[in-house]
């Protein structure tokens, strides 16, 4: 291999590594920019919120349901009327 043709394969070789970089460099952006855009959305969404704000209105019903039979076995076995009138 000759010194002529050593530059030039060095000159080719240079100019598809900077292409590399400047492809690497715009998918890394493209990553980025996708990436912000939907996690973004992720978070407002938030799953881990759905589910405790389901839990908890989940216990509420179920303390309300708890309270109602209360009064009713109450009512019903003890015969004593409840105090509220719902």
């Amino acid at each position: 291999m000759t010194a002529g043709s050593r530059e030039e394969f060095e000159k080719i070789w240079a100019a598809k590594v900077r292409a590399a970089q400047k492809r690497h460099a715009e998918a890394s952006n493209e990553f980025r920019k996708v990436w912000a855009e939907n996690f973004d959305a992720h978070l407002a969404t938030d799953p881990a919120l759905a589910i405790r704000q389901a839990r908890q209105a989940e216990s509420k019903a179920l303390d309300e349901y708890m309270r109602v039979l209360k009064v009713f076995t109450d009512l019903v076995l003890h015969n004593k009327m409840p105090a509220d009138a719902e």
